[in-house]
């Protein structure tokens, strides 16, 4: 048996070893797109996760009237007529050092304290006090033991008439450098309600009721001060809901509840007010303006709970809040309207709600006995129906479709749907495929069916060499340079593709007078070069031409016209200039694959059909343009996902407004520049961070479909003509 020769060995050894490496890097490749894919899920993945809700153990202690409970859940203050201010460690119930003073006990009334440790105290003496709770930690120490409670006491104001109950107070900043704290407060009086303001850094006054009168056969239950204290909000018997101007004497807005209300809260922010009733209803309102008046409506209703609404405790750190009943506590979130936690009570009591939201509290009324849960919801915000759906946000009279995922304070209410970034995205992506896809498409047509071969190894390579330029730089000339000019000459951008057109059509029977030897010569194959001096008239024409059509049919400004004739606004980073600098970028893919398409259809196809009497252009248009349909298409595919992907042109060259409109005169967001504005503030797996993430499969999803389409389009085509 002949032995196989040295050469054809290492061939063979050469085939395998890189068969063996392509299919490896090919692998490899496939592996790691997986791999991305993977841990883009697994970090949007916990937007979806329901809550987390563990039992964290049981305590004994004293009844008590108002609890307020440390940032980190470790410490509790009780408050009770009898004992004063007592202070827990938690959750075992240990007691902890707590101040003595205060106003002489038993204390008549007092308040259950306020999210942020505040409580309105009336004691045996008679007199008014407010009591400011506050932790002094020493730097890194976590045993409440260690901790000092700080007490601050306040007013000290004699009272004319002592009233049934306090129902509400508000602190109010004065204005300016000097400007002290005015308190003021509603109480419920025999005679009905009545209110009191005064501040805090005079000499202390006898503090007198001012009577707030309400229609006839309406009986108080709740009050509730607005954030800068000038409007009361009053819930009724009857199920009315009113906003009092309490100085004018006047009822500004009125909305019914639909059953006897018992309680008035705020979420965070104080704008949206709660409302829970008799019945377990409860559901938010806010103050909305309608055209000169104002109105209260009701913009998120919650599921009912089982027995009457006792009160509410929002977190300081979002929109959820807790609401219980003797026999239901429950913590929902106010924009989502997601119920994040619900356990069974028995029997009447108070609850109380840390300030970071994670840690429920619950004490019996008779007995005193504390019951704890833990409550791990990192992302209430985020829901399907936020993201994907219309939702009612504080201070829009509607629900809307809103991207915007900060503000300037603590209590922002973040909003985070993706059909604007998805729209913007689709929109950006048209504007540059109209402005790339029929450029490209017949400039391949013309360089591979009709310039001469020299003229075609001009064309294809500068083309090509487009490619390379960087986004940036595309982002950057459009921004600063493409965007001022179309702005100076928006109307003249407008005219001149109709002047170029009318120039062509005047020049069109000259052409045609010249001898057939000289157009051989200088024009077959040669067009586009005549077509040079046509366009740079035209432009001339066109710069003449602007202001005339400016000043005879717009008026003198188009940008006023736009605005009164059709209600558009121009932006000076708009769509148009994001068409045309992505369209740059768009344009080299779609042409070069396209062109090595279309000459790639086999010459016979052609020589047949002009030997049959068809003309180059029908030649070109009825059997070489659907020949190579399969790589047009898959070269549109493909610049289209670069159009989607696309982000420094996008970022740099709107205003990156994420506004919902198909005027080519205003900007949009897109995704991919969404993610690159926000990613560098956002919180390491924070609910910005997990939903910028989720953004970012999108784009994954997108391409993946178009590519899929892409193919299957592509081989059907290919089925089609492969015949031919």
């Amino acid at each position: 048996m002949a032995s196989t020769p040295p050469n054809q060995t290492r061939a063979q050894r050469m085939d395998r070893f890189m068969a063996f490496a392509i299919s490896g890097g090919g692998l490899a490749i496939i592996g790691a797109v997986l791999a991305m894919l993977l841990f883009i899920t697994k970090e949007a993945l916990p937007l979806f996760l329901p809550p987390l809700v563990r039992p964290a153990g049981t305590a004994s202690a004293l009844p008590a009237g108002g609890i307020w409970l440390e940032e980190a859940g470790k410490a509790g203050v009780f408050l009770s007529a009898g004992e004063g201010v007592r202070a827990l460690r938690l959750p075992t119930g240990a007691a902890l050092p707590a101040p003595a003073e205060g106003p002489p006990r038993p204390w008549r009334a007092f308040t259950r304290p306020n999210a942020k440790g505040e409580s309105l105290v009336i004691g045996a003496d008679g007199r008014l006090s407010i009591l400011s709770l506050a932790w002094t930690k020493p730097a890194g120490e976590n045993d409440p033991a260690q901790w000092t409670l700080e007490t601050r006491w306040q007013g000290d104001l004699p009272l004319r008439d002592q009233p049934r109950e306090l129902l509400h107070f508000r602190l109010i900043e004065g204005d300016g450098l000097g400007g002290g704290q005015t308190l003021r407060v509603v109480v419920l009086l025999d005679q009905g309600l009545g209110w009191a303001d005064a501040p805090l850094e005079a000499t202390p006054a006898p503090l007198a009721w001012k009577p707030i009168p309400l229609e006839a056969g309406l009986t108080p239950t709740a009050a509730a001060w607005s954030a800068d204290g000038r409007n009361l909000s009053v819930g009724t018997l009857e199920g009315q809901l009113l906003d009092l101007d309490v100085e004018a004497g006047t009822a500004l807005a009125s909305a019914s509840f639909g059953e006897p209300i018992q309680s008035l809260g705020f979420a965070l922010g104080q704008s949206s007010l709660l409302v829970g009733g008799r019945e377990g209803g409860l559901a938010a309102y806010q103050r909305v303006r309608v055209g000169e008046a104002f109105q209260l409506q009701r913009f998120h209703a919650f599921p009912r709970l089982q027995g009457p609404v006792l009160g509410f405790m929002p977190s300081q750190r979002d929109k959820r809040f807790l609401a219980w009943t003797p026999e239901q506590a429950v913590v929902d979130h106010l924009t989502t309207e997601r119920r994040l936690f619900s356990a069974p009570l028995e029997g009447r009591g108070l609850a109380a709600l840390a300030p970071r939201g994670d840690l429920i509290l619950h004490a019996d009324a008779a007995t005193g006995g504390l019951r704890f849960w833990t409550l791990d919801a990192p992302h209430p915000e985020v829901s399907f129906g936020l993201l994907w759906g219309k939702t009612h946000y504080e201070g829009y009279e509607k629900p809307e479709q809103v991207w915007q995922s900060t503000g300037g304070t603590d209590d922002f209410e973040p909003k985070f749907s993706l059909i604007p970034l998805v729209f913007g995205t689709l929109k950006g992506t048209l504007y540059a495929m109209l402005f790339a896809f029929p450029l490209a498409v017949l400039g391949a047509l013309y360089t591979s069916q009709f310039a001469t071969p020299r003229l075609r190894n001009v064309i294809k390579p500068t083309v090509e060499i487009m490619a390379a330029l960087p986004s940036v730089v595309l982002g950057f000339l459009a921004g600063l340079v493409m965007a001022p000019l179309l702005e100076r000459m928006a109307v003249e951008v407008l005219v001149y593709p109709f002047v170029v057109l009318l120039l062509m059509l005047a020049l069109a029977p000259f052409w045609g007078r010249l001898s057939r030897p000289f157009r051989n010569a200088f024009g077959e194959g040669r067009e586009v070069l005549w077509m040079v001096p046509v366009l740079l008239v035209g432009l001339w024409l066109a710069s003449l031409a602007g202001p005339w059509v400016e000043q005879a049919v717009m008026g003198g400004s188009y940008r006023t016209w736009l605005q009164t004739a059709m209600g558009v606004t121009y932006d000076q980073r708009n769509s148009l200039v994001v068409g045309f600098a992505m369209g740059f970028a768009v344009i080299p893919i779609i042409f070069t694959i396209s062109e090595d398409a279309l000459s790639s259809v086999p010459r016979s196809l052609t020589s047949a059909s002009l030997a049959c009497g068809a003309s180059p252009w029908q030649t070109a248009w009825r059997v070489v343009l659907p020949t190579a349909s399969p790589g047009i298409f898959s070269a549109t595919m493909v610049g289209l996902g670069r159009a989607i992907g696309e982000t420094m042109i996008v970022l740099m060259a709107t205003g990156n407004t994420p506004v919902m409109d198909w005027s080519p005169f205003n900007g949009m967001r897109t995704l991919s520049a969404n993610i690159a504005v926000e990613i560098p503030e956002a919180p390491l797996h924070g609910t910005l961070y997990r939903v910028l993430f989720l953004a970012a499969f999108l784009l994954f999803i997108f391409t993946f479909i178009l590519n899929t389409v892409a193919e299957l389009v592509r081989q059907r085509l290919r089925r089609r003509y492969e015949s031919i």
